[in-house]
């Protein structure tokens, strides 16, 4: 499987590439970015685009126009889009942001794979205090009838504007009416996946992030609490359906 990660050169999605690398061959594992893409990165042998989280502006402000584009006509033509987090905010028609407080953000968003609002941050799992992200947290998710945990940066839930054919495939277990937290779709030909959540994280990942320095920025991630049931099973899960 042929695996591209796009890459902005400000998000640090390392941990996505481990995870990835551990369930489908690293050698087949890359990062991309936007030159690349316009220079025809996205070729047929390419099963998978991921688009990784990270606040996506600084992603939209060098994909808009062309190199979405090219996004666009890869899916048409049978590949397949991973978006998760802010990858999942981009592939949605319009991204709320904070709506209503000082750092609220609302655009259209060019990929518009699922005509539909993202809306974010989730107030009962974090606030909308700045322009990037929330502290880090472990939620609980529904998927096929079993409840797994999974960490939140942020990320949305999807409510589509009109009637549209999607599925969803995990439910955000402890929030009323357990709105959509995972999604996916067609486009033309091929598939889109949208994930709130960030199912690259396993244990080894948090106890990677657990930074015992002067000035630590990630403390966040030293405060969760993670047991072993926290693995990549749902990135597997999710990397199937795409299959």
């Amino acid at each position: 499987m042929n695996i591209l990660i796009y890459t902005d050169n400000v998000s640090n999605n390392h941990i996505l590439y481990y995870a990835l690398g551990k369930l489908r061959d690293k050698q087949s594992v890359h990062f991309v970015n936007a030159n690349e893409l316009l220079a025809g990165a996205l070729s047929p042998d390419i099963d998978l685009l991921v688009m990784p989280g990270g606040a996506s502006r600084y992603k939209a402000d060098k994909l808009n126009g062309p190199a979405n584009d090219l996004i666009r006509k890869y899916l048409a033509d049978g590949g397949r889009y991973l978006g998760i987090c802010a990858g999942a905010y981009m592939a949605c028609e319009t991204t709320y942001w904070a709506k209503g407080q000082p750092f609220e953000i609302i655009c259209h968003n060019p990929l518009n794979f699922f005509p539909g609002k993202a809306i974010g941050p989730i107030q009962d799992f974090g606030k909308g205090d700045n322009y990037n992200g929330t502290k880090a947290r472990l939620v609980m998710l529904e998927i096929n009838g079993e409840i797994v945990p999974s960490l939140y940066l942020g990320g949305c839930t999807f409510e589509p504007q009109q009637h549209c054919d999607y599925q969803i495939l995990a439910r955000f277990s402890e929030l009323p009416e357990q709105p959509p937290a995972i999604i996916s779709g067609s486009y033309g030909r091929g598939k889109w996946l949208l994930s709130s959540t960030h199912p690259e994280y396993d244990t080894e990942a948090l106890q990677l992030m657990n930074f015992n320095v002067l000035g630590n920025d990630y403390q966040d991630f030293s405060q969760l609490q993670s047991g072993p049931e926290l693995n990549l099973e749902t990135l597997d899960y999710l990397l199937k359906q795409l299959a």
